[in-house]
This record gives structure tokens, C-alpha cells and sequence, in this order.
């Protein structure tokens, strides 16, 4: 049953943010006020499925659902895969969320983990240096 739930949720989530991406007829911050999609997406950030996670979790930076970066921020605290850290930390590059590059930083000083201290240092120092993600893909 719960397999099933994160599957549907995985499906709606995915359905939802390349439906909006393939007609563009509004904008993100109209999608984003879907409240079951939205919700949809931060379940996901959440959830015990570690696919259906790492997929919310692409798609709030890749869209930047700055709606979802308390969410991620939560998570980041508490996850436990540390590719998963570093998802969420380059998710909150993308969105440029302050508070969320906040928690990079501390993440790149105090994570047990000695790839995500570097890589959420090296994610945190790109922020710190003005750059954007599409600064860093004109490069």
C-alpha cells in the first residue's frame, strides 16, 4: 500500500511539472499555486522512497519551487544518504534561496561525511561568489 502511495505521488508530481513545462501556458508561480501539487511535491521531498525523494527533490531545484526550500532545508537536516545531502544542497543553488545556502554552509563545515562537506563547501562558495546556475553554464 505505501509503495503504491509513493509511486502514485511519484507519477503525479512528475505528470504535474512536465505538463506545465511542455505547454508553458502560465507561469511557475501559477503551478506552484496548485495546492495538490505542491503538496504533492513536498510529500515527496519527504518521503521513506528514496527515488520518489531524490525525483521531488531534482524538480523543486530544476523548476525552483522556492515554495519548497523550508521543506528541502528540513530534509537536508535530517537525511541520511549523503548523495541526497548533496542533491538538496545544488537544489537550493538553484533557487538561490539565502536561508537554504545557509544551511549549504553549515552543512560544508559540520556533515560527518567528508564529499558533502566538500562538495557543499565548493556549492556554498559558487553562492558566495555571485554566481548563478546560469552564470555557471555560460562558462
Amino acid at each position: 500500500m505505501k509503495a503504491h502511495l509513493t509511486k502514485t505521488v511519484l507519477v503525479l508530481v512528475v505528470g504535474l511539472l512536465l505538463t506545465n513545462s511542455i505547454f508553458a501556458q502560465s507561469s511557475l508561480s501559477e503551478f506552484t499555486k496548485n495546492k495538490y501539487a505542491l503538496d504533492n511535491l513536498l510529500m515527496g521531498i519527504h518521503s521513506d522512497n528514496e527515488g520518489v525523494r531524490k525525483s521531488a527533490i531534482y524538480f523543486a531545484g530544476k523548476y525552483k519551487v522556492l515554495e519548497s526550500a523550508e521543506d528541502l532545508i528540513a530534509q537536508l537536516k535530517k537525511e541520511e544518504n549523503p548523495g541526497i545531502k548533496v542533491l538538496i544542497a545544488l537544489a537550493l543553488f538553484e533557487m538561490e534561496s539565502k536561508e537554504g545556502l545557509d544551511a549549504v554552509r553549515k552543512l560544508s563545515k559540520n556533515d560527518e561525511n567528508l564529499r558533502v562537506r566538500n562538495m557543499a563547501s565548493f556549492i556554498y562558495n559558487e553562492y558566495a561568489n555571485g554566481n548563478t546556475v546560469s552564470n555557471l553554464k555560460t562558462r
